[in-house]
């Protein structure tokens, strides 16, 4: 498997030269940057060119996550409207990275709580497809690769993301976390008393049956299915990887995110000596 290997960076993980100063350390080849509030107003032109010379300077590449505080398919439109309004101005801000970036990750499924409701469903699925086609022109616009990540919504729930992906040109992916996959299912009460060992396994297998020739990104962490945690660091939780990495064999990913928030079932921080053995874990499948 022919895959870049990278980690999360966001907000909390300021001063930012420190953190790209530990990723070149790790031996990692690029991070997925989260624009969460208040990026990315607030990075002044100084620090931009600060960034963009640390990743020149150690040959590292930089991808985007849009920020997890809009929601761009939400059906409210007003709510909507607002969303995409930043949508285009973290777009173009990740556009001044060209040619270094490598790629846009965005959540499509909004958080109502009406979702599990099928007629509203519905509703939400052809509001979000006509703005996920304005999306996609706005990504060309900026010549950004666009990649959707699946959400913590169960694969029958998940119509919204298949269409999505069938609307769309060659030139958009999909961003496949294989924690959200496995915990939207174990947490459904039709699933919660039924789990049996290897079950996530096909979880994983059915997302990628569907959409593996469009996975050109991965999410990769460790989950609790006794407790369920996901965004474990790999090892402190209960996954087969052996069996994983197998199953990510049958699809087209291109870059790897190790993703992991918690460096155990406490919850406590990752730390960068945990996060050294999740990469060379990780490059030992590579």
């Amino acid at each position: 498997m022919n895959i870049l290997l990278g980690a999360p960076v966001w907000y909390g993980n300021r001063p930012f030269k420190r953190t790209i100063e530990e990723i070149y350390r790790l031996g990692l080849d690029y991070f997925e940057f989260s624009l969460d509030y208040p990026l990315p107003d607030c990075m002044e032109e100084a620090e931009r060119k600060e960034i963009k010379g640390l990743l020149e300077e150690f040959g590292l590449k930089i991808a985007f996550h849009s920020p997890l505080d809009i929601s761009v398919a939400h059906p409210r439109d007003e709510i909507a409207d607002a969303s995409m309004t930043v949508l285009r101005r973290c777009m173009e801000f990740s556009a001044e990275f060209m040619p270094l970036s490598l790629y846009y990750n965005l959540h499509l499924h909004p958080k109502v709580s009406t979702y599990k409701l099928d007629d509203v469903r519905e509703e939400i699925k052809q509001k979000g497809l006509g703005r996920w086609l304005a999306i996609t022109k706005m990504a060309s616009e900026f010549g950004i690769l666009v990649s959707v990540e699946n959400d913590s919504v169960p694969f029958e729930w998940s119509d919204l993301i298949f269409e999505a992906l069938s609307l769309s040109a060659s030139e958009v992916y999909f961003t496949f976390d294989i924690g959200h996959a496995i915990m939207a299912e174990v947490t459904q009460p039709k699933t919660r008393i039924k789990m049996k060992d290897g079950m996530y396994l096909d979880y994983l297998k059915r997302w990628i049956d569907k959409c593996g020739d469009k996975i050109r990104v991965v999410h990769l962490h460790d989950c609790s299915l006794t407790e369920k945690q996901d965004h474990l660091s790999i090892g402190r939780g209960e996954l087969d990887f052996d069996a994983v990495f197998e199953v990510l064999k049958g699809t087209n990913c291109k870059y790897m995110v190790i993703e992991t928030f918690w460096r155990n079932k406490e919850k406590e921080e990752m730390t960068y000596e945990e996060m050294r053995k999740n990469v060379e874990f990780c490059r030992s499948y590579l």
